[in-house]
């Protein structure tokens, strides 16, 4: 082989490596935002619910056993996640049609008992009028959402709001916590808000975060029409 034949195999072989490097960091990436939005979602949710019952329903055994029962339900789905997960095998049917609702109110009502913070939800779309890829969206973003503001907001007021407008679908999340800098919100590391965004921008909707300190956070959402 003469020089300029090796000089071009390698001109060919650290693109190559480039390409092959990039590919496995954006891989890593996807798999941390997954485990965050699914499988961590999942535990975050279990340890609320373990804290309740250690809290609140020592003495209320019917209580103390549907929670367990719960808890059970959501390490066994946690469990299927990473699996699901280690063996690229996610199926996205996870979420029954037409549950969004039922589904989010019955996880901010243990949040509340959890909390005790005042509580505004409000859902004015029909479970039928919502398609079930922007529904199943929608959920994980909303749950990601809630979850940040009990875990860190510290508020004593939560308002969630899902409406049908002329031209898509809107949900507005906000609270009267101590809100954050958004410029510390945009690395690569927050997978939580970024994937929130991610979700919602491979429907073609808008996500728009509002925050500031001392001054509450606001989350707002709107999904054009198939």
């Amino acid at each position: 082989m003469s020089r300029n034949d090796s000089t071009k195999v390698a001109s060919k072989t650290i693109p190559l490596r480039e390409s092959i490097s990039k590919a496995i960091a954006e891989e890593r990436q996807r798999i941390s935002r997954e485990l965050h939005d699914r499988a961590l979602q999942l535990l975050s949710g279990i340890r609320l619910r373990a804290e309740t019952c250690r809290r609140q329903l020592l003495d209320n055994r019917p209580k103390l056993e549907k929670e367990l029962q719960h808890i059970e339900e959501s390490v066994d789905k946690a469990i299927t996640e990473i699996r699901n997960l280690l063996a690229e095998n996610q199926t996205g049917n996870e979420l029954v049609a037409g549950s969004l609702e039922r589904r989010l109110r019955e996880e901010l009502n243990i949040f509340r008992s959890r909390t005790g913070f005042k509580l505004d939800f409000r859902c004015a779309i029909a479970a039928s009028n919502l398609p079930p890829v922007i529904e199943r969206e929608l959920y994980f973003t909303l749950r990601e959402g809630v979850l940040n503001a009990v875990r860190y907001s510290r508020a004593s007021e939560l308002h969630l709001s899902i409406t049908q407008s002329p031209k898509g679908y809107e949900a507005c999340l906000s609270d009267n916590g101590v809100g954050f800098d958004l410029s510390t919100a945009q690395g690569a590391s927050h997978y939580g808000l970024k994937g929130m965004r991610e979700r919602i921008q491979k429907l073609g909707g808008e996500f728009t975060l509002k925050a500031a300190p001392g001054k509450g956070t606001q989350i707002e959402i709107f999904v054009p029409f198939e």
